[in-house]
């Protein structure tokens, strides 16, 4: 059984697209894009500068098409999957793989949450980290000491020596110099645009409930893994509200692998730039086999 998992924020880079086989049919992809976010994508992508792409708006839209564009040259090469799960706005293009919504709604939906996302943090801009190499009561101690500076929360469970932590730019760092005090793990800033899963984004969620209702979702045609509840969702109405939901919400990934074996996967393809997942899976299971589709050989 194969299982696609499609990267978040902070695995794109410029450039990310040039890997793309089949660069015709990719360039179709992107000019759809392109017509439907009022600007030219593939340009900002391949030739734009680093801080522009970053941009929480900018960087949603041009991982999702350039993540279903991987998909459909995977496709093109008779690379399917069974099942699917997406971390954080990798959900959003595993949905989109799986038909839960169409390419143009999946392009407009996650531009405006973007922007919803940016606009959420404009007066309490935010950051995030990830805590490496931590247990339980350590990673309990360092967010104690970074809560005394302001709102910081657990955002991604990637792994269980890896917990992301996101909030205000003031308590991530003192959860970053703590851990540095403590003298054992590691804490690293992410590249991303925004206090991701965290409660600064509670009014951005009710404004990205609003926009959800406008698209027209529909039972997904293989399973997707949700990143809230790490569980498979096929009602619409349910899928919708646990999108809202992740947006303020931890993501599971940790149970979201654990799902993915139990279901009896045993190949996992990493869809989309750099190698994130495929890293995080090689903790997470043994016996599979394991493929990012920027390292895989393509004729």
């Amino acid at each position: 059984m194969t299982a696609f998992l499609f990267p978040g924020q902070g695995s794109q880079y410029v450039g990310m697209a040039h890997h793309i086989p089949d660069v015709e049919a990719s360039r179709q992809l992107f000019a759809q894009a392109s017509s439907v976010l009022g600007f030219d994508l593939w340009k900002l992508i391949e030739t734009g500068d680093e801080g522009t792409l970053m941009r929480t708006e900018n960087t949603q839209p041009a991982l999702f098409v350039t993540e279903l564009a991987w998909a459909q040259a995977l496709s093109r090469r008779g690379i399917t999957a069974d099942i699917a799960a997406g971390h954080s706005l990798g959900e959003f293009s595993a949905l989109c793989y799986a038909g839960a919504f169409s390419f143009e709604d999946g392009v407009r939906l996650v531009q405006q949450r973007g922007a919803l996302m940016a606009k959420a943090v404009s007066n309490s801009p935010g950051s995030m980290a990830a805590v490496i190499g931590l247990n339980s009561d350590d990673l309990a101690a360092v967010l104690a000491e970074g809560h005394k500076a302001g709102i910081v929360e657990p955002a991604n469970y990637n792994a269980v020596d890896q917990t992301v932590v996101s909030g205000e730019a003031a308590a991530v760092e003192k959860v970053v110099q703590s851990v540095k005090a403590l003298g054992r793990g590691r804490a690293i800033p992410l590249k991303v645009g925004a206090p991701f899963h965290s409660s600064i984004m509670a009014a951005g969620a009710t404004e990205f409930e609003r926009v959800l209702k406008e698209i027209t979702l529909a039972q997904p045609q293989i399973p997707v893994v949700n990143n809230v509840a790490a569980a498979v969702e096929s009602n619409p109405g349910t899928i919708r509200s646990c999108l809202v939901a992740q947006f303020r919400n931890p993501v599971q990934w940790v149970r979201t692998m654990g799902v993915l074996q139990e279901k009896g996967v045993d190949r996992y393809v990493e869809v989309g730039p750099r190698n994130v997942l495929t890293a995080l899976a090689k903790k997470a299971v043994s016996g599979a086999t394991l493929e990012a589709v920027e390292e895989m050989t393509w004729q």
